[in-house]
């Protein structure tokens, strides 16, 4: 599959996750996107519509598209059960997070894994888009990228000591922002 130009985004659909992305699905998007975040996404709740999708409407994984991201530690609630440890070091963290992330969406791979943005540091952000790169060379990822980030100098940065383009850019697109007013 070819990446997609709109994805469903499944953040703040709490309890209705499953059923969300199930009547997105049956109703034509072919590209789902969450995160290892568990304040604003439940990626185990797209896991199980996943499942219901393959089951009972025969639409099977590589149909799909599907995007997570990893959110570093100020992204996150620490009142709410982390994906990786915080204390380990970046690179470790997006393993674990990925890890949690294939084990909750019930696939094997993922199309595209994000930074949810840059990090606060600059060195921590190209050492975590390193952890991806060596993610998608590995084939557990098939593109790599970023969203929330507003500033072409950090994608270009990220190129230049790693050797490795962003793949993706995720813009921020949501009602508030009414870029879809006419």
């Amino acid at each position: 599959m070819t990446t997609a130009k709109i994805i469903y985004g499944t953040a703040w659909k709490k309890e209705r996750t499953t059923e969300l992305v199930v009547s997105a699905v049956v109703n034509g998007f072919r590209a789902i996107d969450t995160a290892g975040q568990p304040k604003h996404y439940n990626e185990e709740l797209v896991g199980e519509a996943l499942e219901i999708l393959q089951k009972q409407h025969d639409i099977k994984r590589e149909d799909l598209w599907i995007q997570t991201k990893f959110t570093s530690l100020g992204g996150q609630d620490r009142s709410k059960p982390l994906p990786y440890n915080p204390s380990d070091p970046i690179p470790t963290q997006i393993q674990t997070s990925v890890q949690n992330s294939l084990k909750n969406l019930r696939t094997t791979y993922l199309d595209s894994l994000l930074l949810h943005s840059p990090l606060s540091r600059l060195p921590d952000t190209v050492a975590a888009w390193r952890a991806l790169v060596e993610l998608q060379d590995s084939g557990t990822v098939r593109t790599i990228g970023m969203s929330n980030t507003y500033d072409v100098r950090i994608l270009e940065k990220l190129e230049q000591e790693t050797g490795r383009r962003v793949q993706v850019v995720q813009n921020r697109w949501f009602e508030g922002n009414a870029w879809d007013r006419e």
